[in-house]
């Protein structure tokens, strides 16, 4: 047989950009050997009529630098067209780490990244595989991987292997940032296509402290930075969080000569119309011909939370003493005080010492309150809770609505959830992002939050909802957005594109129905903990390396996925 698989006469869109065109694709061992025209016989062949043939889509922020020790199909991703992630996003990640301080690491990530402690222990288990940098990449070479997978090496573990416990207090010393300086050097080294920080405000760790990266002065970054650009590859990505940093992101790219992509340009995040001024300067900086990339996301921001860990209030003062607890009993005891409650209910109230604004004290005020009422169960142990604003159900009681949050908290063991639209709901607004072809379209957040949001489908819901439904953009810049523009910024140069000699990373699709489900909870994650979950609609077929993937919820009987690492000899 001339090829393993030919792909039969669907509409193949290559991922540049470029029109359809009807055709075959045929593929030999793990690369795509014929396109447009496949004549010769196959040992399988994909009927692909009426159908799309694309790039497997490339996900450049996820979060599963933990779970891919233990789920090496890195789901949801793949269930929606992905065959490439990213990793290490935000700074987060689990290497390095020394043994006395993975503790710290877990909890970071359970804090900040709303990990399931109890999963990510069970998970991982007692023995980590790696301590350094380089070792968790030969880790990851080692097993099978469903996927393919790129990690930047993050500033939070960096820190933490320096500084330990301190690195959450203070500012690092010269001595310090050398040696930091180091470990990002042998991560570039071993492939990491990138480093990656942040200094969000929403960003809290364990025990209520910011996370590592946010107590670095700005020289730390620039010497990090100066590591990157010393490795001659890679890039960086700096969580700035609702506030920009123009001046900062071209300091970066200065002292590197690397591209730096910031997180992230959100409808809202400085009040309605916010994201106009983001487009207009970050079109600025491209214009100019600054590689630096504002990411966006496609789908609103809407949080599940309970009050084991209400993420949500982050970054409220009010919440202080609850973030700093140990644990759930000594966290109902704080939800329990009438002096506790009274500070939430003056941040509630209007503009005050409590608030930390982003927008004007004002305009902040009004929009917690409202906010605040817009609160909806979204599960409970009473079925006739759910669904339901928390402001209507404090009306109906007559009670107000802080008291009845935290009761219903306290009589459901912090179970109770509540769902909130934080960001980018605005459909004219987030219309506009979509629109703006500078704009880097991720933000996907696969294996974070997954208690609390499921973003990992944004593939199939851009493909779904913007390009069938809404018309925003065409298929065709849709698929460029999911395949080759993500991977030539992050400088996976071989990824991204259908083209004679390229691995055959594909996602058959039918852009009739393809789409992603509402979410669903599910508990299959280590120790029985929850997740939420979407399932893609008209998703007929994902190809990786040249290997089928199975269906979801089938394991895979070959590793198709790769470690794809970048070295300064490349």
């Amino acid at each position: 047989m001339a090829y393993d698989l030919k792909i039969a006469g669907g509409d193949i869109v290559d991922g540049t950009g470029g029109p359809r065109r009807r055709g075959d694709l045929g593929i030999r061992d793990g690369k795509v050997v014929a396109l447009g025209a496949a004549p010769d016989s196959a040992a399988r062949t994909i009927d692909a009529t009426g159908m799309v043939v694309a790039p497997g889509f490339v996900d450049v922020h996820t979060h599963y630098d933990a779970q891919v020790l233990w789920d090496p199909m890195l789901t949801i991703s793949p269930w929606h067209g992905v065959t490439t992630v990213v990793v290490g996003n935000c700074g987060f990640g689990v290497a390095p780490t020394r043994p006395e301080h993975r503790d710290l690491v877990l909890r970071t990530l359970e804090r900040v990244e709303g990990m399931s402690l109890a999963a990510l222990k069970a998970g991982i288990g007692p023995d980590w595989p790696f301590q350094t940098f380089p070792q968790y990449m030969d880790a990851l070479e080692r097993q099978p991987l469903g996927i393919n997978v790129a990690v930047m090496v993050g500033h939070t573990p960096v820190r933490l292997s320096v500084m330990g416990d301190a690195a959450t207090l203070r500012a690092a010393t010269p001595a310090e940032i050398a040696e930091m300086k180091g470990i990002v050097a042998e991560a570039m080294d071993a492939g990491a296509v990138g480093f990656a920080t942040s200094v969000s405000k929403i960003h809290i760790g364990y025990s209520g402290r910011p996370v590592p990266s946010r107590l670095a002065e700005f020289g730390e970054m620039l010497e990090l930075a100066d590591a990157v650009g010393k490795s001659g590859h890679g890039l960086i990505h700096y969580n700035v969080g609702r506030e920009p940093r123009w001046e900062e992101y071209e300091a970066l790219h200065a002292r590197s000569g690397r591209p730096v992509v910031w997180t992230s340009l959100l409808a809202g995040a400085l009040g309605p119309g916010s994201h106009r001024e983001h487009l207009q300067k970050s079109g600025a900086q491209i214009a100019r011909g600054l590689p630096i990339y504002a990411q966006g996301a496609c789908r609103p921001i809407q949080i599940e939370f309970d009050f084991r860990s209400p993420v949500v209030f982050d970054t409220w003062a009010s919440f202080e003493r609850s973030r700093e607890v140990p644990d759930d009993v000594a966290r109902r005891a704080v939800y329990a005080d009438p002096a506790f409650r009274a500070r939430v209910k003056r941040q509630v109230a209007g503009p005050g010492p409590d608030d930390q604004s982003f927008m004007g004290k004002e305009r902040e005020a009004d929009t917690r309150r409202d906010s605040f009422r817009d609160l909806v169960v979204s599960a409970a142990p009473d079925a006739g809770l759910v669904e339901r604003k928390l402001g209507d159900l404090a009306r109906e009681r007559g009670v107000d609505p802080v008291d009845l949050m935290f009761d219903l908290a306290l009589h459901s063991d912090l179970k109770i959830r509540f769902r909130v639209s934080l960001l980018n709901f605005v459909e004219d607004e987030v219309r506009e992002i979509v629109q703006d072809p500078n704009v880097l379209i991720a933000l996907g957040d696969g294996g974070a939050h997954m208690s609390q949001l499921c973003d990992a489908c944004y593939a199939t819901h851009l493909l779904g909802h913007w390009v069938r439904e809404e018309r925003a953009i065409t298929l065709e810049q849709a698929v460029h957005q999911l395949t080759s523009r993500p991977a030539d910024i992050f400088g996976l140069a071989d990824r991204g594109r259908l083209a004679v000699g390229l691995p055959a990373d594909v996602v058959v699709f039918d852009p009739r129905t393809v789409g992603a489900s509402a979410l669903e909870r599910v508990h299959d994650l280590p120790a029985g903990e929850d997740r939420l979950i979407s399932h893609a609609t008209g998703i007929k077929v994902v190809i990786v390396n040249g290997v089928v993937l199975p269906e979801p919820g089938i394991a895979p009987t070959l590793a198709s996925g790769r470690l794809l690492r970048q070295r300064r000899a490349a």
